[in-house]
């Protein structure tokens, strides 16, 4: 085994955790918002009870992420520093992973843990993301560090936190199912390897697990409204066998390097798998644990996404990115084990992640929707209603913090409504009356899109005049303005 002075090792995740964070924060305003990120920027700004009630249904995520976020907005932060509320956890993830791997491999592995996630392309990109995956991957970190302290004797306290986790994750994204179905199943192969069994940790176990599923009962209904109507048609496609060996190779591999591939890919995989060998071949109570590491979390839970991807299709290397961690742990376990070059492997791991980073920092984006924010904040009046439509037309609202300020303001995701205003009718046929109540209507949509033009024309009999206010640069993220008034 490669050893480590545990001064030594805490020093060492410490620096892994202080450089990590230095790299997320450097790395947060490099990228211009995506979509999805002024999804999150929306949905921060609705009031507790929209969020939390029947509104939630409009949208394919649960709410804790986007009530953390506008605890955000609430301090007055523009959208940018929405990335925040990735960046904590995604740090977090950095001691919690250590702390995992040392459990599993001792000093040397816990500080390699901290520093492959510190440096890992992965969570420097999608885990940065204003989304709920950093989040997500750090609490499947925790609910892991937990489960094994608990089979390890640990007290009231560990249940406690693990049932805490788990229901954090279950309001965080609904793929949180399947994490809990992966670490409880690797919990229970881990206690069957384990005799004499322990029925009373088990009676315990089976307690926690039971307040979990009340907790997130409230709950269920909005689930089950989303896999039933609409939303079930997302836009990722239904995935075949390659897409499940490609997302193998993006959670175990290296994705985001270039070069020398298929080398890294193969190097931290082989390593990966090794690091489960040295946990079986390690003490005889933990060979039930590297079964249900490989068997519960490598690979079940992967597989049961891309077998619930084929009824509704969910599987992405975002939704997966929880899993990364779990990877570079038993990569970090591997270098432990009697490598007396483990250190220069190390850095030479290091080196191949980072390499990622002269890439990622490209320019940012055109981004043609701040011109429309600052458009319509200097146009509309108290009383107007907005209509938005298209992907890049979300992004106005994410604008430094953009709100509704007395507009009667109504925006649709490819038909389906996203918020709901007093005075504001919502079905699309009723435009025209939505048009006859507040006197001036503006439309926003993607460039050249027939939604625009067919709005325009169903509103033609009723309207006095329909200005062509700016029409978009490009097709890829242009967006056309149109300002319609009443007759």
């Amino acid at each position: 085994m490669t050893r480590l002075p545990r001064t030594a090792a805490t020093l060492a995740v410490l620096a892994a955790v202080l450089v990590g964070a230095g790299l997320r924060l450097a790395l947060m305003f490099d990228r211009a918002l995506n979509y999805d990120e002024a999804a999150t920027a929306y949905f921060a700004g609705l009031s507790l009870a929209d969020l939390w009630g029947d509104t939630g249904r409009l949208e394919t995520n649960p709410p804790l992420f986007y009530t953390l976020v506008g605890l955000l907005a609430r301090l007055g932060m523009p959208a940018e520093y929405f990335r925040l509320a990735a960046v904590v956890p995604d740090v977090a993830s950095i001691a919690l992973a250590a702390a995992l791997a040392g459990r599993l491999g001792g000093g040397f592995a816990a500080a390699a843990a901290a520093w492959l996630v510190a440096t890992s392309p992965m969570m420097l990109d999608v885990g940065l993301e204003a989304r709920a995956y950093a989040l997500l991957a750090m609490l499947g970190l925790a609910m892991a560090v937990l489960a094994v302290r608990v089979l390890d004797g640990g007290g009231r306290r560990d249940l406690v936190l693990l049932a805490l986790a788990e229901i954090a994750a279950l309001y965080t994204h609904n793929t949180a199912v399947i994490m809990l179905a992966a670490v409880n199943g690797m919990a229970l192969l881990c206690w069957l390897g384990r005799p004499p069994r322990d029925r009373a940790l088990a009676a315990r176990w089976l307690v926690v697990q039971g307040v979990v599923a009340v907790a997130w009962l409230p709950w269920l209904p909005v689930v089950v409204g989303q896999a039933s109507d609409d939303l079930a048609q997302f836009w990722i496609a239904r995935p075949g066998l390659m897409a499940l060996r490609y997302e193998f190779q993006r959670l175990g591999g290296q994705p985001m390097v270039r070069w020398p591939q298929p080398l890294a890919d193969l190097v931290f995989l082989g390593l990966a798998g090794l690091g489960l060998l040295r946990v079986w071949l390690g003490a005889r109570r933990d060979r039930g644990l590297a079964v249900g590491l490989a068997v519960m979390l490598l690979a079940g839970a992967p597989i049961a996404t891309w077998l619930i991807s084929q009824w509704r299709p969910l599987m992405n290397g975002r939704v997966l990115l929880w899993l990364v961690p779990f990877f570079l742990v038993l990569v970090a376990v591997a270098l432990g084990w009697r490598a007396r070059w483990a250190a220069a492997v190390l850095a030479a791991l290091l080196a191949v992640q980072l390499s990622t980073l002269p890439a990622r920092r490209a320019a940012r984006e055109a981004e043609p929707w701040r011109e429309v924010a600052a458009m319509l904040n200097g146009g509309m009046r108290a009383g107007d209603a907005l209509y938005l439509s298209a992907a890049p037309a979300l992004l106005v609202l994410a604008h430094h913090g953009w709100r509704d300020e007395g507009h009667r303001l109504f925006a649709a995701r490819e038909g389906r409504w996203y918020r709901r205003f007093p005075g504001t009718i919502l079905a699309p046929d009723a435009a025209a009356a939505v048009l006859a109540k507040a006197g001036r209507l503006w439309i926003v949509t993607r460039r050249d899109s027939p939604a625009h033009d067919a709005l325009v024309a169903r509103l033609a009999p009723a309207m006095a005049e329909a200005r062509l206010l700016r029409a978009g640069p490009r097709p890829d993220s242009g967006l056309d303005v149109s300002l319609l008034r009443h007759r």
